[in-house]
């Protein structure tokens, strides 16, 4: 049950966090809306704008449409009055042609009764055939003349039907047909004049999002689900990357990588190594003319004369530096030897142990916890690539070699650890140093639970042999300030790589 509810609350926890990161967003959005009225101004300015603009699309396509049935209603009716038209100019042309044949036979008529000899008939017979004979031919003549009229119009209106260069509006207005209801002018026009309305507010708006509140409002209302999504993928990724990390990558790197040895067993027959206990303050002896070099700021009493020395190594001043062994203290031990009471000055937590080494090939030990050196042992590197650096991120490793003393500093405790020939998994963060004839290996944490929530690291290293390896009780304690503890964790990280 305690099970269930510890992964409920995990990801209850980070279920709230999403929704605190989304709403603290909101949040601020609102308080600048309080406290900048113009906010607030330039909000409703945006809604109406987009208001105003799904309007004015309406209007558009409203109008779209409107002008559209009427481009289609005028194209109907040009061809209906080009087909109309054109039938009259043939029906015309058929009554003219029948016309002047009739104007011709009443004239070849109106010839032969308006002869000398039919006047002389008809002085002496009632009636004038001859002045009947040419009010005929002027009644048809007439009637020509009318037909003929008709004819060119009906000509003349083919004419402009059929010019490409007009548009059948033009076409229509020449006609005088081009105010016929079906064509909906005055909707297209009302329309036209709602949609230079709304394009004019809609300009004005656009005008005012321009300025400094109305580009903070719209910047919000773009940018507001992307920033959803980046708080999201920022809570889940960690947690995604975790798991393939577990499941998938650690298994491929454990079979796939090869343990690292910095120092063959039968080069160091006559090594040997002691250690101390681990104590909170620690009294180191010299003898005369042996050398104590130790950082000044761990020095609580001294017996004997101690010169500053501002490197532990001038031949390896980089390492010197980085791991903390600058501006330390120096003491050689007079006719009578002398000694040192160290502790740590910040942290009661702090344990002290000794390791004594004589004709050591090596030992690894983190520089950051490296206090003292008694002695003169050689500070040398050795470099590993391969699945093994990229599991731990860490391709270099500092030795201390040789014959002399070592005053490490762990948390809680310092312990050393001889695995006796088994492997030992020990957690990375806990590892100080080991001696370098040990075999080191890697393995996945086996607690899953806490390697997800963070608390865990997810590589163990994993030591086989019959040497000491040396580990404090818990990690050192991370800065409260996350600002501090990004930048530690970034500079730890490189340091790590290059093994301090």
């Amino acid at each position: 049950m305690r099970l269930v509810s510890t992964v409920v609350g995990f990801f209850l926890r980070k279920l709230g966090l999403l929704a605190a990161l989304v709403l603290s967003l909101f949040l601020g959005y609102l308080v600048m809306q309080s406290l900048v009225p113009a906010l607030r101004e330039a909000a409703a300015d945006r809604d109406r704008l987009e208001r105003v603009v799904e309007e004015r699309a309406a209007l558009q396509e409203d109008l779209g449409r409107l002008q559209a049935a009427a481009a289609a209603a005028r194209s109907e009716a040009t061809a209906s009055l080009e087909a109309e038209l054109g039938d009259e100019v043939g029906t015309l042309q058929g009554a003219v042609a029948d016309k002047r044949a009739e104007v011709e036979r009443l004239r070849d008529g109106q010839q032969d009764v308006c002869g000398l000899v039919r006047d002389l008939i008809d002085l002496v017979t009632p009636g004038d055939a001859c002045d009947a004979a040419e009010a005929a031919v002027r009644e048809a003549d007439e009637a020509l003349d009318s037909l003929e009229d008709g004819l060119a119009r009906a000509e003349e209106g083919v004419a402009v039907l059929r010019d490409p260069d007009l548009s059948d509006q033009e076409k229509l207005d020449r006609l005088g047909r081009g105010d016929d209801p079906a064509f909906r002018q005055d909707e297209i026009d009302a329309q036209e004049s709602a949609l230079e309305e709304t394009q004019s507010e809609e300009d004005t708006l656009e005008e005012a999002q321009g300025s400094g509140t109305g580009w903070v409002v719209d910047q919000w209302a773009r940018s507001w689900k992307w920033l959803a999504v980046i708080a999201l993928t920022v809570l889940l990724a960690p947690i995604v990357l975790r798991v393939v990390s577990y499941f998938v990558l650690m298994p491929v790197v454990r079979r796939l990588h090869t343990p690292v040895r910095l120092a063959d067993e039968a080069e160091a027959a006559d090594a040997e190594i002691r250690t101390s206990d681990a104590q909170r303050t620690m009294t180191v002896h010299v003898g005369a003319g042996e050398v104590l070099s130790t950082r000044s700021a761990h020095v609580r009493s001294v017996q004997g004369r101690a010169r500053s020395r501002l490197l532990y190594d001038w031949s390896s001043p980089f390492i010197s530096y980085a791991a903390g062994l600058h501006e330390m203290s120096r003491l050689v031990g007079d006719e009578t030897g002398g000694s040192v009471t160290l502790a740590n000055p910040d942290d009661p937590n702090a344990y002290l142990m000794r390791i004594d080494l004589r004709d050591h090939p090596g030992l690894v030990m983190h520089p950051k916890h490296v206090v003292g050196v008694v002695g003169t042992p050689t500070l040398e590197t050795r470099w590993r690539w391969g699945v093994h650096a990229f599991a731990t991120w860490q391709v270099r490793y500092i030795l201390f070699a040789g014959t002399g003393g070592l005053i490490v500093e762990g948390c809680g405790d310092v312990v050393a650890t001889n695995p006796e020939g088994r492997a030992t998994r020990v957690n990375q963060n806990l590892v100080m140093g080991f001696d370098s004839r040990l075999s080191l290996g890697v393995n996945r944490t086996e607690v899953f639970w806490p390697y997800l929530r963070g608390r865990a690291p997810l590589v163990d290293d994993e030591f086989t042999g019959h040497h000491p390896l040396f580990g404090q009780q818990s990690d050192t304690g991370e800065a409260a300030n996350p600002v501090t503890r990004t930048f530690n964790a970034l500079f730890s990280g490189l340091g790590k790589l290059f093994g301090f």
